[in-house]
């Protein structure tokens, strides 16, 4: 791993001394502080692509790096040292980004391994795009091509509509956007339309003066105030009632806003991304949204594909939630059974990516064993019939080979597939869902040039 820069902090001189020896023999720039402040200070001056850290620095919390390089937006991996581990600091620093823990006292050799992997991963899941998208997992064609979109977009101060199904990760895209984003330094703040009351969606939106309606016993800003510099999502936009349409309408034009009760106006700087799961088009054509604010909005469209349309990126998400799931609930779960990986593979995911989240973390919580297996899903799962929808009942009259039906229909989607990449094979064993050996085995078996 030579040229890779790591950061050992630890608060004990010859503790910190032995692993800069450890991570100095494996070909790393080595760097050590011994408390937060002198750490903040390498970080701030230093490139660091990965830091090992103690939770406990004498009188500090380690944890408090890990937020520090959050808030900060340095997308360092950071492996946590602790002999005081808990579920509780797990499932925190787990929203942090921390990618794993080591119990002390532990092997050194370990350690050192678990770095290479974490440094390996991020190379081959980095694919030329940046830090700032590792929480959007995938790496279909369409999933590169977003990445690669969000780049370009979050260089401009363009309003940014995203559409796509509910739980298809909207929200991602966005907190992606404003990260890369020359307002990153600033507040992020989220609203989903449809899920507040319309009456006080307004004052969420817009704030409210002391005595403005009954109950205003104190100023409240609202989030276009709030986000002053920053940036504003407004997820499911298109439930927005009408009347509240017309005032966003006249912020985003002027970009002032007047809080409920307020006597006078109050100028904000903000960048506007708003997410849909909505035709908006065809809800303009049906008077529930404005027309001229449907423009407004759709200056720049990033859409987002069902996971059925993406099956390629089912194997990484499932791996991503099963480390999560697993850290969440102090578990090791690192396998997953050849039977469920097979009903992944052919699950229709009317859910998207959520649907698939809340399954893994259902089976992490069920599963005694090191291996996902299959009693730990729901039997739903694993049904064909449920997966697929109602299928069209017909009457077999005459016997037929279906060996013969099936080796034609396989046939059928490789040449297919084929025809689709240009006849670049790999391409096509991804849009099949097969490995590269069992889709060459499958064009001999068929004959297929």
């Amino acid at each position: 791993m030579a040229g890779y820069n790591i950061l050992i902090i630890d608060d004990e001189k010859s503790f910190r001394e032995l692993l800069e020896i450890l991570f100095a023999d494996e070909g790393y720039n080595v760097f050590t502080a011994s408390d937060i402040p002198s750490s903040c200070e390498i970080i701030k001056n230093k490139k660091i692509d990965i830091a090992v850290c103690d939770l406990v620095l004498g009188n500090e919390d380690g944890m408090d790096i890990v937020k520090w390089c959050k808030q900060h937006n340095h997308n360092i991996p950071f492996i946590l040292m602790t002999a005081y581990a808990s579920s509780s600091t797990a499932l925190e620093s787990v929203k942090l980004g921390v990618v794993d823990y080591v119990t002390k006292p532990f092997d050194m050799d370990n350690l050192a391994n678990m770095v290479s992997d974490v440094i390996s991963s991020r190379e081959e899941n980095d694919d030329g795009c940046c830090p700032e998208l590792d929480e959007i997992k995938g790496k279909s064609d369409v999933i590169n091509k977003i990445k690669k979109y969000i780049i370009d977009v979050a260089k401009t101060d363009s309003t940014v509509l995203i559409t796509g199904e509910s739980g298809t990760g909207k929200e991602l895209v966005a907190r992606a956007i404003h990260r890369l984003s020359g307002r990153s330094s600033r507040a992020f703040k989220a609203i989903n339309c449809s899920a507040i009351p319309y009456d006080l969606l307004e004052s969420e939106l817009f704030g409210y003066k002391k005595g403005a309606f009954t109950g205003a016993s104190y100023d409240k800003k609202g989030i276009f105030e709030l986000a002053d510099g920053g940036s504003i999502f407004l997820d499911e936009i298109g439930d927005m009632p009408l009347f509240l349409q017309s005032k966003l309408l006249r912020v985003i034009q002027d970009k002032i806003v007047q809080p409920l009760g307020a006597g006078k106006e109050i100028k904000t700087d903000f960048r506007l991304i708003t997410a849909t799961n909505k035709n908006l088009e065809d809800q303009t054509k049906q008077g529930n949204f404005r027309s001229d604010l449907y423009y407004r909005l759709n200056v720049v469209n990033i859409h987002i594909p069902p996971l059925r349309e993406r099956r390629g990126d089912i194997e990484e998400l499932t791996r991503h939630f099963l480390k999560k799931y697993s850290i969440l609930m102090d578990k090791n779960i690192s396998q997953i059974s050849f039977a469920v990986n097979e009903a992944l593979k052919n699950y229709p995911f009317k859910g998207n990516v959520r649907e698939l989240e809340n399954l893994i973390e259902r089976a992490v919580a069920m599963e005694k064993t090191n291996k996902l297996l299959p009693s730990s899903f729901p039997r739903y799962f694993f049904e064909l019939e449920d997966n697929y929808g109602e299928q069209d009942d017909f009457i077999l009259e005459n016997p037929v080979d279906l060996d013969k039906i099936v080796e034609k229909i396989e046939k059928k989607y490789i040449l297919a597939a084929l025809k689709k990449t240009n006849g670049n094979q790999s391409k096509a064993a991804e849009l099949l869902n097969l490995s590269g050996r069992a889709f060459r085995y499958k064009m001999g078996k068929y004959n297929v040039k």
